[in-house]
């Protein structure tokens, strides 16, 4: 949410020389903190899941409860997949920004950057998007 409605938006805003840098010290420790946080939350979540459930899975869908939060996990995991594609998109798009450090890129580069920095920004809205949608059906299935 942060990467998406923040950051992206002001490093495309400001276009400073040091944006690239600034990122790309970011990206590691971010990367290793999202997928850590994204991996324990899903599998702790499908195992109170299992705790909370017949564990044959014959009950599965049997509540509003369970369907709430079974829903609410597929979206994570979709967003999660999707920001991770996201991810490398990103990547990619640093990759080609070093190839031309300190000199100005071609206009093919400079088309190419402008179209990975597009597809970058909405797969990180809509990643975020889906797992905002995610939590509120998690949080919403207590009323179910």
């Amino acid at each position: 949410i942060f990467m998406a409605w923040m950051m992206q938006p002001v490093i495309a805003k400001t276009g400073s020389p040091h944006s690239n840098a600034v990122i790309r010290n970011m990206v590691k420790p971010m990367v290793i903190t999202l997928h850590s946080a994204a991996l324990l939350t899903i599998v702790f979540g499908v195992i109170m899941e299992f705790r909370v459930s017949d564990p044959l899975l014959d009950f599965l869908w049997s509540t509003d409860w369970e369907t709430m939060i079974w829903v609410g996990g597929l979206l994570a995991v979709v967003g999660y997949a999707i920001g991770t594609v996201g991810g490398f998109t990103s990547k990619k798009m640093m990759d080609i920004g070093a190839s031309f450090a300190g000199q100005s890129p071609s206009p093919e580069q400079g088309a190419e950057m402008a179209a990975l920095q597009k597809r970058g920004a909405m797969l990180t809205k809509i990643a975020s998007l889906l797992v905002l949608v995610a939590v509120a059906f998690m949080a919403l299935a207590q009323h179910a």
